[in-house]
C-alpha cells in the first residue's frame, strides 16, 4: 500500500468512541506513512473534536454533515473527495454499493472492517495489522495515548470535589456489558470511607438520568473535556466501554470490568488500567456480571493504590 507520492488522503472511520480509540494507533500509522499528503479524517460528529485533539489529520470532517450523504447515494460529493484522493475506509467493506461508489471517486481505495465480537488477537492489534503497521501491544499502548487539553468545564467539576477523587462509569453501550449498579454503590462507599469523593461519568451511550450512586455527575461533556476530567482522577473504575478506553488514553489508573466480553481482546492498552474479569467470563461463552463480586474489584483498586504509593516513596527516596 506504500506509494512514492500522494497529494491527498482521506480516512473514513464510522466507529464509535471505543472503536476510534482502539484504531487510533492504526490511524496514526497512516498519518506517519503519508506525512507529506494533505490528510482528512472523516468520523461521526461526536468524535470530530477528539480526532482534532489526536492530531491525526490536517482536517477533520463529519460523517453526519449533509455532504456525507453522498456516500449513501446523495448527489453532491463532499469537499474531501476533491482531487481523487487515496482512501482508507472502514465504511463499505461489507456493502458493495458503498464500496463501489467510494472506489470510483478515489485514485486508490483500501477497505477494512470495524472489529466486532470474538477474535484471535487484541482489536487494536487487528486494526494495526490491517494497515500494515507494527502490532506489538506495548507499542500500540504508547501510540494510543492522548494529551488531555485544558478544560474550564473540568476545572468547575473538580472545584466542587474533595480530593482524592474516584471517577466511576457505570454505563456502557450494551446493557449486558454493565456491572450491577449495586457493585458500583459498594465501590463508591469504600472510597468515601477512605475520605475521598466520587464523580460519576455518564458517557454518550447513556440515557439522561440522575446519578446511580448519589455522586456529582459529569454529563454531556465534549469528549476533550471528558478526557481532561478522567486524566485528573486519582482512580477510575468503569465497564468495558468507550469511556474506559478514553480514561486509558489519557493515562488514568484504575480498573476496567469485563463480564461477557474478553479482556484479552478488548482491554484498553494505553494508560494504567487493570482488567478485572468475572470468573469464567469472556467471549465466546461469557458469564453474567453477577459472577463479579464487589470485593474483588475493591481488592484490585487497593492493589493499584498500594503500587502507586510504593512508587511515590521510591521516587522520593
Amino acid at each position: 500500500m506504500r506509494r512514492e507520492s500522494i497529494e491527498r488522503v482521506a480516512v473514513i472511520f464510522p466507529g464509535a468512541l471505543g472503536d476510534f480509540l482502539l484504531a487510533l494507533p492504526a490511524l496514526r500509522a497512516l498519518r506517519a506513512r503519508d506525512a507529506k499528503a494533505r490528510l482528512t479524517v472523516v468520523v461521526g460528529a461526536s468524535l470530530v473534536a477528539l480526532a482534532r485533539l489526536a492530531g491525526i489529520a490536517d482536517e477533520v470532517a463529519s460523517l453526519d454533515a449533509a455532504s456525507s450523504a453522498w456516500l449513501f447515494g446523495g448527489t453532491a460529493s463532499p469537499p474531501w473527495l476533491a482531487g481523487r484522493p487515496t482512501i482508507y475506509s472502514w465504511l463499505g467493506s461489507g456493502d458493495p454499493a458503498v464500496r463501489a461508489r467510494v472506489a470510483r471517486a478515489a485514485c486508490a481505495a483500501h477497505f477494512f472492517a470495524i472489529e466486532r465480537g470474538a477474535g484471535p488477537r487484541h482489536a487494536a492489534a487487528a486494526y494495526a495489522r490491517a494497515v500494515g503497521a507494527p502490532a506489538s501491544l506495548a507499542a500500540l499502548g504508547e501510540a494510543g495515548r492522548l494529551e488531555p487539553p485544558p478544560s474550564p468545564a473540568g476545572d468547575r467539576l473538580y472545584a466542587a470535589l474533595r480530593a482524592p477523587v474516584l471517577a466511576i462509569h457505570p454505563g456502557a453501550g450494551a446493557p449486558q456489558k454493565r456491572w450491577a449498579v449495586g457493585g458500583f454503590v459498594e465501590v463508591a462507599g469504600w472510597w468515601r470511607g477512605r475520605g475521598g469523593s466520587v464523580l460519576e461519568v455518564a458517557g454518550p451511550a447513556e440515557a439522561a438520568s440522575g446519578s446511580l450512586v448519589g455522586a456529582p455527575l459529569a454529563r454531556d461533556l465534549a469528549l476533550p473535556d471528558l478526557a481532561a476530567v478522567l486524566a485528573r482522577a486519582t482512580l477510575y473504575v468503569g465497564n468495558d466501554s468507550g469511556v474506559s478506553h478514553l480514561a486509558g488514553a489519557v493515562g488514568a489508573a484504575g480498573v476496567v470490568l469485563f463480564g461477557p466480553t474478553s479482556a484479552r481482546r478488548w482491554r484498553p492498552l494505553a494508560g494504567r488500567l487493570t482488567p478485572v474479569e468475572a470468573l469464567g467470563g469472556g467471549e465466546p461463552a461469557g458469564v453474567p456480571f453477577a459472577a463479579l463480586p464487589p470485593a474483588r474489584v475493591i481488592a484490585a483498586c487497593e492493589r493499584i493504590l498500594g503500587t502507586r504509593r510504593e512508587r511515590a516513596v521510591a521516587l522520593s527516596s
